[in-house]
């Protein structure tokens, strides 16, 4: 009976990991079908944009509410709605005849997708304590991780035989079990203590998030001098300002501020924002780098980004036992220390480089990612307590998210700036339309250099140099990004006891450790 009680457990982790799955598979998985969506849709590019950023501002905006909600009416339910939501708008996208009807199904994706995210570290600490906490959150993190890099993969797969609806319809099945298993296998946990929704404070949370995200999104293209750009960021600081100001005088307020007194809530979520910015811009870079420069398909693309989804892999496995025998510190700095190798590595990458160079930096940044998302979550998520794993889990997975968004955005202003300093010196004497089309992206100097004949293989080789140098410098940013990180974890991370030392609750065998539980 014990044992059927403890499997049990572990079919609900597998459930609440396949809709994370798919969740970090939409945040790359569309990248490879922007072309074809582009010829099928008459999507142009400030479209493709929106398709693209619908979905991370809508996650942005409603993440933290999402928590709040979960906490006081009940996890599970939520979460079964915003299953709901993803499966209809899934539909939606892959049905999509106009670019607008496919930008709308993007942006009730990632409502589905901020309402579950925050919920299933929740659920996963809630359910798991002592040492098969640390297990279910390291199989946890692998879930989140694997998504991203796996998305190219599962994309130009798919691309290959389907048209660039499949990306859409490959989530239909996967969220058809997850919703069953979630339905049957989850039980329902809120907090002992239900408060207030706090409204001001979720509208307040919602225009700081948005404006931040979009801000950060408009940037590189607009110009960060740009006038629509700088009020979004000015108005993103205000809203930030009131947010906090009126979450220290409410009475039930929608963040816990005073979870950022807790040094292990602080300092574990500030390596989880970095090692997050660091994923999004080595996944920003490097597909475009194996596309744009090496000239591999997506399919090809994806298969070589593999190394970075083993390495993640790994270290998430490896995680519960070197917990066990290091403690949390060592595992966290140690990371980011391998992080940054990988990144120092990837400086080193050119035009010409060999694979082997690469593999050996994504494998080494893909397990400083895994070995410190497994880590910090668990013992940020942690750290909160069960009654509010919902909201704290909220507040780990919105920064984590803004993190990624600014990555892209910061990461791409550099690759920009970089690429079209390096890249001036060769279009001299070429009309002014075809040397903006050279500057715009790689791409673009690809198709100038197809009509130029011969002599346009110089202006191609010129620009696949100055996109290696902006890659490069990237990757630099990235690294002093993983140092900074490893010296502040290392001042200021407290110790946390090795699981060897820590003795299992008594209720480790049950199957939900709550504050309030029913079958719900």
């Amino acid at each position: 009976m014990m044992r059927t009680r403890i499997d049990r457990r572990w079919w609900m982790l597998l459930a609440v990991c396949l809709a994370v799955l798919v969740l970090s598979l939409d945040f790359t998985v569309l990248n490879v079908a922007l072309p074809s969506i582009s010829s099928s849709l008459g999507a142009g590019t400030a479209e493709l944009q929106w398709i693209v950023d619908a979905y991370s501002l809508a996650i942005a905006g409603a993440m933290l509410p999402s928590g709040a909600i979960a906490d006081r009416i009940g996890r599970k339910k939520v979460m079964l709605a915003g299953l709901g939501l993803f499966f209809v708008a899934s539909f939606a996208a892959a049905l999509s005849e106009t670019a607008g009807q496919l930008i709308a199904a993007r942006a009730v994706l990632g409502v589905g997708s901020a309402i579950i995210l925050p919920l299933t570290p929740a659920l996963v600490v809630t359910t798991f304590s002592g040492r098969e906490r640390t297990r279910a959150m390291a199989v946890f993190t692998a879930a989140v991780g694997a998504g991203m890099p796996l998305g190219p993969i599962v994309g130009g797969a798919l691309l290959e035989r389907y048209s660039w609806s499949s990306v859409f319809w490959i989530n239909v099945p996967i969220l058809t079990i997850a919703f069953a298993a979630g339905l049957l296998l989850i039980d329902e946990t809120r907090s002992e203590t239900p408060r207030r929704l706090d409204v001001v404070g979720s509208i307040l949370a919602v225009v700081a998030t948005v404006a931040l995200v979009y801000g950060v999104i408009r940037g590189p293209g607009s110009g960060w001098s740009d006038g629509l750009t700088i009020a979004l960021l000015i108005g993103a600081v205000l809203a930030i300002a009131l947010f906090v100001a009126w979450e220290r005088r409410v009475a039930h307020p929608l963040m816990q501020l005073r979870l950022f007194r807790r040094p292990q809530f602080t300092w574990n979520t500030v390596a989880i924002m970095i090692v997050a910015f660091a994923l999004a811009g080595v996944i920003f870079v490097v597909p475009l780098y194996l596309q744009a420069v090496r000239g591999f398909d997506p399919l090809g693309t994806g298969l070589r980004i593999i190394p970075m989804m083993a390495g993640l892999l790994v270290s998430g496995a490896l995680a519960t036992s070197l917990d066990r025998r290091f403690g949390g510190k060592v595992i966290v700095i140690t990371g980011l220390v391998v992080m940054g190798a990988g990144l120092l590595l990837l400086t080193r990458v050119d035009d010409a480089s060999g694979y082997g160079w690469l593999a050996i930096g994504l494998a080494g940044c893909g397990f400083g990612v895994g070995a410190v998302m497994a880590t910090s979550l668990e013992a940020a998520v942690g750290s909160v307590g069960d009654d509010e794993a919902g909201s704290g889990s909220a507040v780990v997975n919105t920064l984590r998210q803004v993190g990624s968004a600014v990555a892209v955005a910061a990461m791409g202003s550099v690759l920009s700036g970089v690429y079209q300093k390096d890249l001036d010196p060769a279009l001299g004497g070429l009309p002014s339309a075809a040397a903006d089309a050279a500057k715009e992206s790689v791409f673009g100097a690809a198709a100038v250099a197809e009509t130029l004949g011969p002599s346009g293989s110089a202006l191609l080789r010129s620009a696949h140099l100055a996109y290696v140098d902006g890659m490069s410098m990237v990757m630099w940013c990235c690294f002093g990004l993983a140092v900074v990180g490893a010296a502040l974890c290392l001042a200021f991370l407290p110790e946390r006891e090795p699981l060897a030392s820590v003795p299992p609750r008594a209720d480790d065998e049950s199957p939900v450790r709550t504050a309030t539980r029913s079958n719900g």
